[in-house]
């Protein structure tokens, strides 16, 4: 964990270069493709201006229609008339990947602030008022935050960003928590929603406290985050393979297609068969939710439902999914496809955040199914 942060500074560099936030970038994106098709349109060029104004949509439709919780990852809000005080009562038990709640200043914003953090990475959820709206944000830069003498103590073991080899389990342990703030600024959100509709909630003792596993594909293992095998898996998508076996070579699950194209090539409309111990586990059926990519298990344990969300830039990862079972979500996956390792060059890197270790093996299969998929992209 001492040594995770040559990715930091790489990442913060590139963050601190984009000054505007997203928000207005994609907004000024959408104006400057606007104006150039009605200057198409003045000049007699229709076709050109039909282009222009196709891109125009697609870039507003895609930005979320004005609302910040569809087109942020890293930043969702409420109207509410909680205030802060209240807030940080309602949620001062509650343990968290990033410490409890506690209370600040912010030089962006007015009043007091709770904070979530920071853990070592430098990582914070904060929680603020703007108007009539409860923000819920995750953040990095931490020298904004104003805190009082006695909390000094929380900023006392943050990593030096001098850069050090990246290794996949450093680069792994950095994306986990960039990955979980993005779930836990969600699920805040929603707690904040409820409450505010009036419904009784029991909030959590424990709030997305995960365990943290990861595949690169320069070896054959599933390992976790002291780096011990603790599955060993198989992907292959010209010849297509998709296992996960115990220690003793037991083949614990496999994915088997349902069909081909004519190129011999998986076609995945068709589905998969998922095989559990030498048995018929689920059929897999792969399509869109909503616009996402989107898997379907139904299981003797129930409906498990793997969605896409979009990229996590902050921490390069750019294939993710959240898994559900009947609506809970039991675990997070963060792919990135071709990141440069010291000594291994360019590799794939899953990350898993499980929060129900009882479907570890379930988890993997996927992990490994979606990963052999993104093999035809890789060529």
């Amino acid at each position: 964990m001492a040594n995770v942060v040559k990715l930091i500074k790489i990442i913060k560099k590139t963050q601190e270069n984009h000054k505007m936030k997203e928000d207005r970038i994609t907004t000024l994106i959408g104006v400057l493709l606007g104006a150039m098709a009605l200057m198409s349109f003045s000049v007699g060029k229709v076709i050109m201006g039909g282009i222009f104004l196709l891109l125009t949509f697609g870039v507003f439709h895609n930005r979320g229609r004005g609302n910040i919780n569809d087109r942020s990852i890293y930043e969702n809000e409420v109207k509410s008339d909680f205030t802060i005080h209240e807030l940080c009562d309602i949620l001062k038990g509650m343990e968290t990947p990033f410490g409890k709640p506690w209370l600040a200043k912010h030089e962006k914003h007015v009043g007091e602030i709770i904070v979530f953090g920071p853990n070592t990475l430098k990582d914070c959820i904060i929680v603020f008022r703007n108007k009539d709206k409860i923000n819920i944000k995750h953040i990095t830069r931490l020298g904004y935050i104003v805190r009082r003498p006695e909390d000094e103590y929380r900023f006392e073991n943050l990593l030096d960003i001098e850069g050090v080899d990246v290794t996949p389990e450093r680069y792994s342990i950095f994306a986990a928590y960039k990955l979980v703030a993005v779930i836990m600024v969600r699920h805040l959100r929603e707690m904040i929603e409820k409450m505010t509709a009036g419904e009784e909630i029991d909030v959590p003792s424990e709030l997305d406290i995960f365990n943290f596993y990861y595949h690169n594909a320069y070896n054959g293992w599933f390992l976790d985050s002291e780096g011990r095998q603790v599955l060993k898996v198989e992907t292959s998508f010209d010849i297509f393979k998709s296992k996960v076996i115990d220690s003793e070579g037991n083949v614990l699950a496999e994915v088997i297609p349902h069909g081909f194209d004519v190129r011999g090539r998986v076609k995945e409309s068709a589905g998969f068969e998922l095989i559990a111990d030498g048995e018929h586990y689920a059929e897999v059926y792969k399509g869109t939710n909503k616009g996402r990519d989107y898997l379907s298990l139904d299981t003797p344990s129930g409906k498990f439902e793997v969605t896409s969300f979009p990229a996590c830039r902050r921490a390069n990862i750019g294939c993710n999914y959240t898994i559900t079972l009947d609506g809970e979500i039991k675990a997070v996956i963060g792919g990135s496809a071709r990141l440069v390792f010291e000594g291994l060059g360019r590799q794939q890197n899953d990350v898993v955040l499980s929060f129900d270790d009882d479907y570890l093996v379930l988890y993997a299969i996927i992990e490994v199914l979606i990963m052999t998929l993104n093999k035809r992209y890789l060529k």
